[in-house]
């Protein structure tokens, strides 16, 4: 199963038993280890953001989540060895930025943290949403396992 480390604090909006949900939930998809991994997690600030965004992505702007792969672009393999943890990469999310979000589209920011968390994961698992067909694929995952993780919301 997954593990979500945060370097530094973790936002209030991702307490340790809901990290616990999603891991859970991401689970079952596609392209996401059975065995032990490890996500690195980092909470910046929208400066630190739009540096990342600018050095990463040539795009001058902060943004939501960024995810870095440790095995760029590839999807990783279904098993590890019993008892090894295998580093999947990192992520970094602006908490700012996602509460700015879900404020326009009228929903809890802690709905939007947890979308920006399985969002990333999905994206160390091998998927884009480049193409039409792709994003149908990775959103409409996305948007299961979000409202597993939190269905009353």
């Amino acid at each position: 199963m997954i593990t979500y480390r945060f370097t530094g604090a973790a936002p209030r909006t991702l307490p340790p038993a809901l990290l616990k949900r999603v891991a859970r939930a991401m689970h079952g998809v596609r392209g996401i280890p059975r065995a032990s991994a490890v996500i690195g997690v980092r909470a910046v600030t929208p400066r630190q953001m739009q540096t990342l965004n600018r050095t990463f992505r040539g795009k001058d702007r902060p943004t939501d989540v960024l995810s870095f792969s440790e095995k760029d672009g590839a999807t990783f393999p279904l098993s590890t060895p019993r008892g090894e943890e295998r580093e999947l990469g990192d992520l970094v999310l602006c908490p700012s930025y996602a509460t700015k979000e879900a404020r326009r589209r009228a929903i809890a920011p802690q709905e939007e943290m947890v979308r920006l968390l399985v969002h990333g994961t999905l994206h160390l698992a091998g998927m884009d949403h480049r193409t039409e067909a792709e994003e149908m694929k990775m959103f409409g995952i996305q948007e299961r396992v979000v409202s597993s993780v939190l269905p009353a919301m």
